[in-house]
């Protein structure tokens, strides 16, 4: 009977773990001018940092960062206490450049951006500097996305 349970726990957590992987995180439908709205008046309430991540379901590395952030859970939590995190769509559907104007062209994909609660541009990261290694298969640096998450907090 031990063993039935435990399979059990081990097919719920795949599951819910590949949901997530398959999960479209960026949608080319979205409005970002009222998503932004919204995590404004969330971040206020909450006293939160709003977390902009710009990218694709194209985008490998943006992918991987989401899931980096989602599944290991001393980042989740950091992401939680002091984030309100907007995914902002970027491809051939949408590619957002009205919205996407007042900021920092990104250098590349994923981009991020942390703006005050009230939507004031704080910092705006080339998220190649977090990455282990450069190589897709490598992920992301777990100690670095720690300190980013930690240095922009809210004070």
């Amino acid at each position: 009977m031990r063993g039935i349970r435990w399979v059990a726990v081990v097919v719920v957590l795949g599951v819910s773990m590949s949901a997530h992987a398959a999960e479209k995180v960026f949608d080319p439908t979205r409005d970002s001018s009222k998503d932004l709205q919204a995590a404004m008046e969330q971040a206020q309430k909450e006293h939160k940092n709003i977390l902009m991540d710009v990218g694709g379901n194209w985008c490998g590395w943006c992918i991987v960062l989401d899931r980096t952030l989602h599944e290991d859970a001393e980042l989740h939590a950091l992401l939680e206490k002091n984030y309100v995190l907007l995914h902002v769509n970027f491809s051939r559907e949408n590619e957002n450049l009205d919205f996407l104007g007042p900021y920092p062209k990104a250098k590349g994909y994923p981009a991020w951006y942390v703006l005050s609660p009230k939507g004031k541009l704080l910092k705006a990261e080339d998220t190649s500097e977090l990455e282990q290694t450069h190589k897709l298969d490598a992920g992301y640096n777990k100690a670095t996305l720690k300190t980013f998450l930690v240095e922009n907090a809210p004070r």
